[in-house]
């Protein structure tokens, strides 16, 4: 399997492939949104440039080989470095190296590196191979009916009515009023089951009554209950003395949990070189880092901890502030 094709199979999955001691390869994604003018959308593209600052080994075209190919460690790394010899060789006698459907890398006339992508990578599969889309305006002219209003004469009819109310009409209606207002009065003075006030006096105090046997009930009733509660906590307490007694018997020490530290790593390497390479630029960020030998490989962690709540809150924030760092941590 060519270096190249493994190159553009890692750069559909990752963001950045190093070329050791030359560059990485950097993936940009622009997703798709509106054009300026308001009359379409663009279509969302994949980019690649070449960062010549980027320079250490992630290792990750040498763990992909080992694990595509079976080959150990010491001879993907092998053929990494002739194939960035190779490379080399090309760009500095002044020839261009062709990466297949990612692009060409050359160097100009001042040294330094040159990358131009492929124009078959805009049609990537993250990209779907979609195109600018446009609307074009179109004028809608809507004809208004035109509505002519006739104007109809209307007759208008005069109706007068006259209505006098005569003076012996107004003399009847207060003589009516006066003898209602009369009649009402004999019948409150007279009838006695007329006077509402004195029965709603009496339906108070019959209230008044009932609300004192009311309470008088509910105190009897407080003092029995008082009564059960203090017979039913001695027997309760009776209860648990006896069995605090028998768990007394049979207690037994819980096991003391041993204490774990849990490191934040942030690289895995098989070779102390390119682990301490990283380091040195966590240090440079402020970090305290620390080299964490395994069985074969050494593990650059950035932070350690001794509670694992802390841990994995520490952890959520690096990944927050750094999505593009494969991190994770390390329970030992």
């Amino acid at each position: 399997m060519e270096i190249n094709i493994v190159i553009r199979e890692l750069l559909a999955k990752h963001n950045y492939i190093s070329l050791p001691g030359l560059g990485s390869f950097v993936q940009n994604y622009e997703p798709a949104h509106p054009s300026a003018d308001g009359n379409g959308f663009i279509a969302p593209k994949q980019s690649v440039t070449f960062d010549d600052s980027r320079t250490f080994n992630d290792e990750a075209i040498e763990n992909y080989l080992c694990e595509k190919m079976g080959l150990s460690h010491s001879n993907a790394s092998e053929l990494l470095v002739e194939h960035i010899k190779r490379i080399n060789e090309d760009i500095s006698n002044g020839k261009e190296f062709i990466f297949e459907s990612i692009g060409i890398l050359s160097r100009n006339k001042k040294g330094k590196i040159c990358f131009e992508q492929a124009k078959e990578l805009n049609i990537a599969i993250s990209t779907y191979g979609l195109k600018d889309i446009v609307v074009s305006k179109t004028d809608i002219k809507v004809d208004k009916p035109k509505t002519k209003i006739e104007s109809q004469s209307i007759p208008l009819k005069s109706k007068v009515l006259p209505h006098k109310k005569s003076s012996t009409s107004k003399i009847l209606i207060g003589i009516s009023i006066f003898i209602a207002i009369a009649v009402l009065s004999s019948m409150f003075i007279l009838i006695p089951d007329f006077r509402f006030w004195k029965k709603a006096n009496e339906t108070n105090n019959s209230l008044t009554s009932t609300d004192t046997l009311k309470k008088v009930d509910n105190k009897l009733a407080q003092t029995s209950a008082v009564k059960k509660d203090s017979v039913n906590s001695r027997i309760d307490q009776t209860i648990t003395d006896n069995t605090v007694k028998k768990t007394a018997l049979s207690y037994t020490e819980p096991k003391i949990q041993e204490n774990k530290t849990f490191y934040l790593i942030v690289g895995s390497f098989g070779k102390l070189e390119n682990a301490q390479k990283l380091a040195e630029k966590y240090n440079r960020k402020g970090f305290k880092t620390e080299i964490i030998q395994g069985k074969a490989m050494f593990r650059v962690s950035v932070n350690k901890f001794t509670d694992k709540n802390i841990a994995l809150s520490e952890f959520n924030k690096f990944h927050n502030n750094n999505p593009d760092v494969s991190a994770w941590l390390l329970g030992v």
